[in-house]
């Protein structure tokens, strides 16, 4: 039995590997003229990247080849504290984290028992490397968004910068192993207001403009040696004020992506955009990156539309159609100004700044909920949403071996039980006073995680390593840029001590 296992394994493997390597030919017609297409397509693990030449682009600098809890019992405090024991080791370490515990503080920000925080970049001053030297270029301005990508034993924390008058961009921190910085290089600019930005399924990153009525959705290489190009996603429903970005790769074959335009007045909307099939077969096998999103002669652009249940108007289904009018009318209705978006294991998440809700839909059900994302004394605005599982293979649906060869990009790591109370679903949220991040688990408890106590605008550019060890973030008044660690060197994926939860 072990033979045969084995050499199935072996012929799963190779026809993977076939595939992954194979040639295909034939295009379909070009619907984005404007992209840029370079050269170096080995960098996301396929061989063969065809050649053109660009139009005129928005400069890009060269990269570096370089067990369900019980009920709750309030407290007098108004605090509400885990209902059951939680180990207090994790292998042989000591567990110290408590979130919602606001015992430390550091930066002028305050932090859950068992945090640590190291600021590591700064607007306008060059970037310190863990080799002593420092960055050629100061730090760019109005970090709003970002993602990271696994680059060898370290990774790269690719972020927005939201400035108009053609100064804003998409730049990138290198890491290493030990989560020290490297290198900081610009990735693409003079375009307008780019944030809360995504990766692909092939290990490229989707970047929003949020200029009103103008904006595109680019898609950059995290290490610079591609040259960035403008998308169909970001044109295919017109030019718009783009607020998020995410996709749905459940089904290798058929990924689908989704992205939502804020403002007001009929302004704001959510689309669901599908690459057709004569692109998939075209580039799926071969050359994904930097065509898929740009070729294609005939995608499928749906909008969406909610239709509330009316004795109970916080739940109802929803459904994608064509008509752009309804979509935008039910937007305007039901979940204007949608701030940013977040596809997780068949779940689509929105955040409507103006509500003050997050909208929770499933994807395969078609039904959806709604709840409010504030807590106790604080009324910010939710700005940006990320689940720390996010991409990084650790899902409840396991994926098959073919998927994951199918998609190189990707820091499959493997897969283990998670707390089931443990808050995977982060958010960040900001007003003139004050600005955190609070985290929901699938109960709906909310626990605070961080809140920063300078009144220094928005936090923004929420991200995790792929090893989950260490989430980013930045503070756009300040351009400051934060990594927060544990301090018994657990990942964010791993048990807690007891939580806080906010009542």
């Amino acid at each position: 039995l072990g033979v045969v296992a084995a050499a199935l394994l072996a012929m799963v493997v190779a026809i993977g590997v076939t595939k992954l390597g194979g040639d295909s030919s034939g295009g379909g017609s070009s619907d984005a003229s404007q992209a840029d297409v370079g050269k170096g397509g080995q960098v996301f693990g396929f061989n063969d990247m065809p050649t053109q030449m660009p139009t005129p682009m928005p400069t890009v600098l060269p990269g570096n080849p370089t067990q369900t809890p019980t009920a709750p019992q309030m407290t007098t405090n108004g605090v509400v504290p885990a209902p059951a024991p939680r180990p207090t080791t994790s292998g042989s370490v000591a567990l110290t984290y408590k979130p919602g515990d606001l015992s430390e503080k550091e930066n002028g920000i305050s932090l859950s028992t068992g945090l640590l925080i190291t600021l590591i970049a700064q607007s306008d001053r060059r970037v310190d490397y863990a080799d002593g030297e420092r960055s050629d270029l100061g730090f760019e301005q109005d970090p709003a968004g970002g993602t990271t990508f696994p680059d060898g034993e370290g990774w790269i924390y690719v972020m927005d910068f939201d400035r108009g008058n053609d100064r804003g961009g998409v730049g990138a921190l290198t890491f290493n192993a030990e989560g020290a910085v490297t290198n900081y290089q610009m990735l693409l600019e003079d375009t307008n207001e780019n944030r809360n930005g995504d990766s692909t399924p092939w290990g490229t990153y989707l970047s929003c403009e949020n200029v009103d009525g103008d904006g595109s959705i680019f898609e950059v290489d995290p290490k610079g040696e591609v040259r960035a190009s403008r998308t169909l996603l970001g044109s295919a429903a017109g030019r718009a004020s783009w607020s998020g970005v995410a996709y749905d790769d459940r089904r290798s074959n058929s990924p689908v992506f989704y992205a939502s335009a804020d403002g007001r007045e009929g302004a704001s909307f959510a689309i669901r955009y599908k690459p057709s099939q004569n692109a998939i077969n075209t580039h799926l096998f071969s050359n994904p990156a930097f065509t898929l999103l740009q070729e294609d002669a005939s995608p499928t652009v749906e909008f969406l539309v909610l239709v509330p249940t009316p004795e109970e108007p916080r739940k109802g289904v929803f459904t994608w159609i064509n008509d752009e009018d309804l979509g935008r009318d039910s937007s305007q209705t039901y979940f204007d100004n949608i701030s940013n978006i977040e596809v997780y294991d068949g779940i689509l998440y929105m955040l409507s700044e103006d509500r003050k809700e997050l909208f929770t839909l499933d994807l395969d059900s078609e039904e959806y909920t709604t709840e409010s994302t504030e807590m106790d004394n604080f009324e910010g605005d939710p700005f940006s949403v990320k689940h720390v599982l996010q991409h990084n293979g650790r899902r409840r649906q396991r994926r098959s071996l073919m998927q994951r060869l199918l998609h190189a990009g990707h820091p499959h790591g493997s897969i283990r039980d998670i707390p089931s109370d443990l808050p995977l679903l982060y958010f960040a949220e900001g007003n003139d006073d004050k600005a955190g991040i609070y985290a929901r688990n699938e109960d709906g408890q909310y626990v605070t995680i961080l809140e920063d106590q300078r009144e220094r605008g928005d936090i923004a550019a929420l991200a995790f390593s792929p090893n989950l060890k260490n989430m980013y973030f930045a503070l756009k008044g300040s351009g400051e840029v934060f990594m927060v660690e544990r301090e018994d060197g657990h990942g964010f994926d791993s048990a807690a001590l007891e939580m806080s939860f906010i009542s």
